[in-house]
């Protein structure tokens, strides 16, 4: 994280339109439909050169657009309804044709792959799955020659940490276009575009809003890249509602300084987790344990994240249920990027849409746990995960 973004993250996205009276925080703007004296003006509006209609374009959104794009890094971002709004963007995006091929990692969200898995079916598209960590990942990537690969940061639940700089530069080589989901470290923990992303996406709904009040989604690229994408978005309706782009908006004002004590406190809680005799292993790329910990170090900025996945020894569903019960600081929920700490067993929440036989393959077991590190005391969250795993075992 470098400093300017502290600076960026208070004042981008904020004057409309050229008034002398700038509010400290711009207002709600619910309208809908807007009329203008002028036919010229109207028509003007309906090229997209002002707000016309809230589906073509809409002040917040047009905003928090504003601030993402600078906190990326990016010429252009455009926001959608939600994460997976934007995942969708991308996939339609693609001049498909049968027989093409889609690569995402074998490890990452199970509802992204999904959706994939669903949209290929229905185009003739081939889904790869890989793992990006592999070594040989670069070298898969140049042979399939793929139209599309999406990569995740940080991956969803096990926290493995590709190098997106080799990847990019595979993508490259073989002609495709890359993507980032940077949401787990949000784009103060890692500007994906500078790595070589082509696209940058967030769930706004996460770190960037960080109070779990109001969903979205954003893809962040050059401008040649966002207005095909923005053009797209108009006939799609998948537009992020005024309340929800204002609200991300202002949790976007603190998240540099969020995002410092969430990764300090999850670095605090995984060291404290590593000497417990009944977890299996404790998953945090900062610890030298952590098969990518040399990666994360050269591609995560500010720390390593703020998200601590461990596995509980000889846990299955029923042994989770029991430790998510017995919690009483973390909270059981099915998301991340809170002020307060969330905790899902992986197996039932992120990978719930997974077969048996895909979790299976990416290591994603019944014992797993993923933990989004709040702005408690981190000995409390400790202490309290500790004591939920002793109650789960059983202990």
């Amino acid at each position: 994280m470098s400093k300017k973004q502290k600076t960026v993250a208070v004042h981008a996205g904020s004057r409309l339109t050229g008034s002398k009276a700038v509010p400290v925080m711009p207002p709600i703007f619910p309208a809908a439909v807007n009329w203008f004296d002028s036919s010229d003006d109207l028509s003007d509006a309906l090229d997209g050169k002002d707000y016309a209609y809230a589906r073509i374009s809409a002040p917040n959104a047009a905003l928090l657009e504003e601030a993402v794009a600078a906190l990326e890094g990016a010429e252009a971002c455009v926001a959608y309804a939600s994460g997976m709004a934007a995942l969708r963007s991308l996939f339609d995006a693609q001049p498909w044709k049968a027989g093409d091929v889609l690569v995402m990692p074998t490890d990452g969200y199970g509802v992204t792959r999904a959706l994939y898995k669903n949209l290929c079916a229905r185009w003739g598209v081939e889904l790869r799955p890989l793992d990006q960590t592999s070594p040989d990942a670069p070298a898969r990537i140049r042979e399939w020659r793929p139209r599309l690969v999406l990569a995740e940061s940080i991956s969803n639940p096990l926290l493995r940490v590709p190098d997106i700089r080799a990847l990019a530069q595979a993508c490259k080589d073989a002609g495709a276009v890359f993507a980032v989901d940077a949401t787990f470290p949000s784009p103060v923990g890692q500007r994906s575009l500078e790595l070589g992303a082509d696209y940058a996406v967030q769930s706004t709904s996460k770190w960037l809003n960080g109070h779990s009040d109001a969903l979205g989604g954003t893809v962040s690229g050059s401008k040649a890249r966002i207005d095909p994408l923005r053009s797209a978005r108009i006939l799609s309706g998948d537009v992020l509602g005024p309340f929800e782009a204002w609200l991300t908006l202002r949790g976007l004002r603190t998240l540099p300084v969020r995002m410092k004590a969430h990764n300090e406190h999850a670095a605090h809680v995984a060291r404290r987790l590593s000497d417990s005799p009944l977890l299996e292993r404790v998953i945090y790329p900062g610890l030298a344990s952590h098969p990518d910990h040399a990666v994360a170090a050269r591609v995560l900025e500010g720390g390593f994240g703020p998200m601590v996945a461990f596995e509980i020894k000889g846990a299955g569903q029923k042994e989770g249920d029991r430790f998510l019960e017995a919690l009483r600081v973390a909270r059981p929920g099915p998301s991340l990027g809170d002020v307060g700490t969330l905790v899902m067993h992986a197996a039932s929440a992120s990978a719930r849409r997974m077969t048996p036989e895909e979790r299976a393959q990416a290591g994603i077991r019944d014992s797993l746990i993923r933990v989004s590190v709040g702005l408690e005391d981190p000995d409390d969250v400790a202490d309290d995960l500790l004591a939920a795993v002793a109650k789960g075992a059983g202990r």
